[in-house]
């Protein structure tokens, strides 16, 4: 396409830019790379990583250098080789992957995107412990990123991924260091210190039924100059990811099932008067072969629909199934009929994309050049483009977004069975509103292209005569980002077409036939079809200086500190299109222009105390304390502090203990972002959907007759009631931001050993393993209350939310329905200061390498193991609304904090390397444990199906050709596992965290020159 040309293109221009810059530079010497050595053999806790001065050491989660390498906080280090153990182009799958993550990419990278504002189309992101990715703060060598989007949540599309040498987690609160997000933790990517030459990797990946492949392409190279004063690294990385279609992968086929037949149907309620006869429409169906006389009361409870031939199919009539539909062979792509044979329907899962495509350009250059012996000048750019598309079946009519057909429309005028119907109701002349898939229109497709990018500069150095250092930079980013939306239809302009008052020019009177699939003229395309494009501008510019170093000695060392202060400051500004934004969009709905803007300065200070050192029971005492102070402009002062304690009574033994409170404060997006009105999921009966509609669980039991009220009460008709149906799992709904809200506050804790026995011998002198116990505890949680959550509350599902069945619940306000029809035309669902979560577990992580070599074996050979085990004790939500407390550990379906729906007690993920002097093979086993349906915390009784044991296997083998060349292979999910069933959620199963796509093969190359 033209505009992947122009993308390369302006690609190519900055690799040539760069090129030339660096021609130059003096000729580096063309040697291996030269970063830091074996990350994979285990330190101290893991955790360090050496800085570009070898004498100290840089520990995520602290501002102070130390030349130890022991922290305080749990963290996790994930080195270069296990993120390039796959071929996926997003850097979500395998942290995603790691016991402590829930997989956060499903909403972006799963599935159709039509439902949302569209500001993560195919951006890739973290969520540490399920609590979201705005809660987990993600740094590239410590400092802020440029955030794509208003949430304020980093898409790891942007970090350089042929660059980074490792990653560390913290868990727990880090604000006191960081400032806001950091409530669940920190990730932070580590770039490799330098390099020597240049790196080239190409890697390529296939499922095992041929599709969804992706490629990835990367060069990195690095060099000193002016006499090694210069350091140099540059990264230049293409990635694109093909599509995975819902209707080759059986699982997705038949979801998401839409009961709006491209014929149009007009529904109970929407006749312009009263409903026909049942009299009349069996009178008319009786003139037909083959069908069945309605089995009803006088009035006809169901809808009625026109076939192509002009004959009439009747659906959605109670019990009673569809009769003479004949467009089922007119190739609508997943249309059915029903299983219980009530109703038409299309299945929109054959649509959408399971793995959405994206195509992504990277590049990241990074120079330090030493001023003096004492300062040292440093700057790195980074740019990312990305494209992603996303794609669902054509848009619908609904009673929310309504055909309006008068009674004196030729397709009306000239249909004898048709009028024969519509003459038994009362008035005659009232106006239709046809419900219909507009297929005419074609599908609804979205892209998603974003221009991020960042700069920054500073000076770091040691201030002379002192033993203290300095650290200043500036950044400012910038974020565009251009959603465009195909297939909508203006409302306002079919419905003149449809009252024949159109004059456009070959789309005028009655133009478009509101009945059957009748192709639509190119004039009236050109009149009644949209194309939006909606457009979102966002900046950040951040500003911060620190000094650190020893003030004085005591017993147990330096006592350090760090003190800086910072300021930061980010705006945005969304456009959406004018048919969105007048409410004028059948296809996508309505969506507001939004902006704003935030500023903060901060004062922060962190003292290390080494108490005792080198002494019985007391080989290390270190406190390490922190304090932040924030002043917001939208919130005022907020307080942050943390106290750290590290404790090595023996050498191979240490402890750990750390309490924090932190904040999150609510993003630009949470706060100003656009409101939108589209199809928000609420699940199919008997246990989700529509509580009043028939064969719901609310409906039967000692509470039938208060539900039966409250329906009623909400706007069902009396005389629809006992056949009324509600076959969607969709309704249209309201959802959006807050500019009530007010900052999280967070406390938690952990404590934890690390036993490294260090007992000599080729067996035990490289066997490491921690356990950390953490706590966190978020109160006035930011939280979307899902209208999957507020439909089942009005009607009392736990017991305690609407106890009453009154209409004037909390929970009911936010439902509205059709008077005429009882159909829900409005669920209002946002976001809220209303909970508290408490999320709290055990983390264990094992290395253990053995030199095989040292036992007389394959010189240089040795056998590793490495396992990382989550168990989660407590994903606790309270205060939704006065609801019960629920603790979702051990349970799937529940999306109202993070938006993971999966939280199983036992994650892991452990793997078995064997590896020798040109070759390695390696087996990965990923566990995820059983699960109840979160539907039985509420009600013991329920018979919603959970979710079994899921293991997945992934072999890597990885071969040395020569010192230049490396070749890997490798093939994940080996046993081919589908994902499991998940009731009421939006795909039927949680594709964040199962491999929805099956068995993929890939293979890699690595050149080093």
């Amino acid at each position: 396409m033209r505009t992947s040309i122009q993308q390369a293109w302006k690609v190519s221009q900055l690799a040539l830019l760069v090129g030339a810059a660096s021609a130059l530079l003096p000729a580096p010497a063309m040697a291996q790379d030269t970063e830091a050595a074996d990350t994979a053999a285990p330190q101290d806790d893991a955790t360090a990583a050496a800085s570009e001065d070898s004498n100290v050491i840089v520990v995520t989660g602290s501002l102070i250098s130390r030349r130890d390498a022991t922290s305080s906080s749990p963290i996790s280090t994930v080195d270069a080789s296990v993120l390039g153990s796959t071929a996926s182009p997003s850097l979500d799958k395998i942290i995603g992957q790691l016991p402590q993550f829930s997989g956060a990419q499903g909403a972006a990278e799963v599935g159709d995107s039509q439902g949302t504002i569209g500001f993560s189309g195919g951006q890739s992101y973290s969520d540490l412990r399920g609590l979201g990715p705005n809660r987990s703060l993600v740094l590239l060598d410590g400092r802020r990123l440029m955030a794509s989007s208003p949430d304020g949540a980093i898409d790891l599309n942007t970090i350089p991924s042929s660059l980074i040498g490792s990653v560390e987690v913290i868990t727990g609160g880090a604000s006191a260091t960081y400032g806001s997000d950091a409530v669940a933790g920190v990730v932070n990517f580590k770039l490799r210190p330098r390099m020597d030459g240049l790196e080239l990797t190409a890697k390529r990946s296939i499922t095992g039924q041929g599709d969804g492949a992706t490629t990835s392409l990367a060069a990195a190279f690095g060099s000193t100059f002016a006499d090694d004063r210069g350091r140099f690294l540059f990264a230049l990385e293409y990635a694109d990811r093909d599509t995975v279609e819902g209707r080759d992968r059986p699982f997705f086929a038949n979801i998401r099932q839409l009961a709006r037949p491209p014929e149009g149907i007009i529904g109970a309620g929407n006749y312009g008067g009263s409903a026909p006869t049942t009299a009349a429409v069996n009178a008319v169906l009786a003139t037909y072969p083959g069908t069945t006389p309605i089995a009803a009361g006088a009035l006809y409870p169901g809808a009625i629909g026109v076939n192509n031939d002009g004959s009439i199919f009747t659906t959605l009539a109670g019990t009673n199934c569809v009769q003479n539909y004949r467009g089922l062979g007119n190739g609508t792509l997943g249309l059915n009929i029903s299983p219980n044979c009530r109703q038409v329907q299309v299945a929109l899962g054959q649509y959408f994309a399971v793995q959405v495509p994206l195509t992504r350009y990277n590049a990241f250059t990074k120079i330090t050049y030493d001023l003096t012996d004492d300062i040292s000048f440093y700057s790195q750019f980074g740019y990312m483009r990305s494209e992603a598309l996303s794609q669902t079946g054509a848009g619908s009519s609904k009673p929310s977004a309504p055909l309006i057909v008068p009674r004196n429309n030729p397709f009306i005028t000239g249909n004898p069975a048709l009028q024969q119907i519509l003459a038994s109701s009362v008035p005659t002349n009232g106006n239709l509103v046809v419900t219909k898939l507009l297929t005419a229109f074609g599908n609804r497709l979205e892209t998603f292209k974003y221009d991020v990018w960042q700069a920054l500069a500073g000076l770091e150095g040691s201030i002379p005569g002192t033993d203290l250092r300095f650290n200043i930079y500036g950044s400012y980013g910038k974020s565009q980002f251009v959603n465009v939306m195909y297939g909508d239809v203006s409302n306002s302009a079919i419905n003149t077409v449809l009252n024949g008052t159109s004059t456009y020019s070959g789309c005028s009177g009655y133009a478009i036939n509101p009945f059957g699939t009748a192709p639509v003229s190119a004039a009236c395309l050109a009149y009644v079809g949209r194309t939006n494009t909606n457009t979102n501008t966002q900046s950040q510019r951040i500003v911060e200086a620190t000094i650190q170093g020893p003030l004085f000695t005591l017993p147990g060392g330096d006592l350090s500190f760090a003190i800086g202060a910072d300021y930061r400051e980010t705006r945005f500004d969304y456009v959406p299109a004018d048919t969105l934004r007048t409410n004028d969009s059948i296809g996508y709905g309505f969506v507001s222009a939004a902006s704003g803007e935030q500023r903060v300065k901060e004062a922060f200070a962190e003292l290390l105390v080494p108490i005792l050192k080198d002494t019985p029971f007391f080989q290390e005492l270190t406190a390490n304390l922190g304090y932040r102070y924030s002043d917001y402009s939208l919130f005022g002062g907020q307080h942050t502090y943390k106290a750290d304690l590290t404790w090595r009574p023996i050498d191979p033994l240490l402890l750990r203990g750390s309490y924090s409170v932190a904040i999150r404060a609510p993003s630009l997006g949470n706060l100003f972002g656009p409101t939108s009105v589209a199809q928000l999921p609420i699940g199919t009966g008997p246990n989700a959907g529509d509580p009043c509609a028939v064969g719901s669980i609310y409906r039967t039991g000692s509470n039938a007759a208060q539900v039966q009220a409250l329906c009623q009460a909400q706007g069902v008709p009396t005389a629809i009631f006992p056949t009324y149906t509600y076959g969607i799992s969709t309704v249209a709904g309201q959802d959006g931001s807050n500019p009530g809200l007010t900052p999280e506050r967070a406390t938690t804790y952990s404590f934890g050993a690390v036993f490294t026995p260090n007992l000599g011998g080729p067996v035990f002198d490289r066997f490491q393993l921690s356990v950390d116990y953490y706590n966190i505890r978020i109160k006035d949680a930011i939280g979307s209350l899902l209208l999957s959550d507020i439909l089942p509350r009005c009607f009392n599902s736990d017991g305690a939310s609407n106890p009453a069945y009154s209409v004037g619940n909390a929970y009911c306000q936010r439902i509205t329905r059709d008077g005429a029809t009882g159909q829900i035309t409005l669920g209002r669902q946002g976001l809220f200061n209303f909970a508290t979560y408490t999320v709290s577990g055990i983390d264990a992580q094992l290395n253990w390498r053995v030199a095989l070599g040292e036992m007389g074996m394959a010189t240089g050979s040795n056998l590793e193991l490495r396992s990382t085990v989550s168990y989660l004790d407590k994903y606790t939500v309270a205060g939704l609304l006065g609801s019960p407390t629920y603790n979702y550990s051990g349970s799937a379906g529940f999306g109202g904090v993070g938006g993971g729906i999966s939280h199983p007690r036992w994650k892991s993920n452990t793997s078995l390397a064997y590896g020798a002097e040109d070759f390695s093979v390696t087996l990965n086993w990923r566990h995820i444990s059983k699960m109840i349906h979160a539907d039985l915390l509420a009600n013991p009784a329920s018979t919603t199906p959970g979710v079994p044991a899921y293991n997945y296997f992934d072999l890597l083998a990885q071969f040395d050709i020569s010192d230049q060349f490396t070749f890997g292979l490798g093939v994940t999910n080996l046993a081919d596992k589908t994902p499991p069933f998940i009731s009421a959620s939006p795909l039927t199963t949680d594709a964040a965290t199962y491999d929805v796509i099956g068995r993929t093969f890939f293979a890699s190359i690595k050149v080093k020159l």
